[in-house]
């Protein structure tokens, strides 16, 4: 799979934009701030109906406008397939493949598969246990409808429960069978995502050392670890035995909204004792052992992004990187520079097959 072409309308700071792309490799380079992590973010639209780095579609839409769109076509075991992405404020946003209307967005996830590496991916290694719960669902809920599916409904029980739960406490009152109807329907969900997840890191992990070492060169030994309270207690004896504490925190304290992924670097953590350029090399073998799993399941290849990475990784990184890349077959690439010379030095070096787009020139060369 691969995309074709892209089009931007008031989307970020493009008024217009319209790019073509070569199926291999495709380096997008220009000056800071002119719009090349927008092109990327169109593209993450496309696949997943809203951005990876913006928290809202009202902070894509272009200053003073009302309205964006973003459309593209994608290239699917030979057949074309157009996907536009329509938003405009007020109303409900809309997407369409082969002009026809997706319902929820949630039925168009996994139908065009993408893994994005950015520079400030890091924080999943150092910031709060949500991340990385995020990161497992990006994976799973790629090549899994029920699981996504399990994820949209354990979330809208836990919703409706820390609700109740709070509602308890505001009236002094509480109602001990409304509470065990939320609580049952969750357990389905919950065992569902628990087992998805124990076996999806399983699966990572065999990949993911692979591709740090060949990224790194070093010889740490790097593992993820997947914990969960289910590993220890049932969903329902969890559930059970912290009613009283529930009703005291007005929340739910137990479940596996609160599963965690742990990294260690020689059996500790790493966040102790990595170095950044370890920590670096550690989120991109992350990110490709997602894709790697994402390819094998779906059997097809993924869209990879690449946003920046010369910014934060020495050129040597950089080439492992992309040897790495196009050692394994990777499917379409882009990569965002600053500096057009290097990152065109770098990929003919490696006699790969790519083509660049000056956003300073607006300008394409093969």
């Amino acid at each position: 799979m691969y995309l074709s072409n892209l089009k931007l309308t008031n989307f970020r700071n493009y008024e217009t934009g319209s790019f073509r792309f070569h199926p291999a490799i495709n380096a997008i380079v220009g000056k800071n701030g002119m719009g090349k992590t927008n092109i990327l973010e169109g593209i993450y639209y496309l696949c997943f109906g809203k951005g990876y780095f913006a928290t809202g579609d009202r902070y894509v839409t272009k200053h003073g406008m009302q309205f964006f769109r973003v459309s593209g076509n994608f290239i699917d075991f030979e057949e074309p397939k157009d996907v536009v992405v329509k938003y405009k404020s007020g109303l409900k946003k809309e997407i369409e493949v082969l002009g026809k209307k997706i319902e929820r967005i949630s039925d168009h996830i996994g139908q065009f598969l993408c893994v994005i590496i950015s520079p400030d991916d890091v924080h999943l290694l150092l910031d709060g246990s949500e991340e990385r719960r995020n990161f497992l669902n990006n994976t799973i809920v790629q090549t899994d409808k029920q699981y996504l599916e399990s994820l949209l409904r354990y979330t809208h029980l836990l919703k409706q429960r820390n609700s109740l739960l709070k509602t308890f406490a505001e009236n002094k009152s509480f109602d001990p069978l409304l509470l065990e109807s939320i609580t049952a329907g969750m357990y389905a969900p919950a065992n569902y995502i628990f087992n998805k997840r124990n076996q999806q890191v399983e699966q990572i992990q065999a990949i993911f050392e692979e591709m740090y070492m060949e990224i790194s060169g070093d010889k740490e030994k790097c593992t993820l670890l997947y914990h969960s309270q289910l590993h220890f207690k049932s969903i329902e004896a969890l559930m059970l035995e912290n009613v009283s504490k529930d009703k005291i925190l007005s929340r739910t304290t137990q479940g596996i909204h609160k599963d965690d992924l742990i990294f260690k670097m020689n059996k500790e953590p790493l966040r102790n004792y990595a170095s950044q350029g370890q920590l670096k090399s550690f989120i991109m073998a992350l990110k490709l052992a997602q894709y790697k799993i994402i390819e094998q399941t779906a059997k097809k290849s993924p869209l990879i992004l690449l946003d920046d990475i010369f910014d934060r990784l020495d050129e040597d990184r950089v080439k492992s990187l992309l040897v790495l890349l196009l050692k394994k077959k990777f499917g379409q690439i882009f990569i965002t520079d600053t500096n057009e010379v290097r990152i065109k030095m770098v990929l003919d070096e490696l006699k790969a097959d790519f083509s660049t787009y000056n956003i300073d020139t607006l300008k394409m060369n093969n």
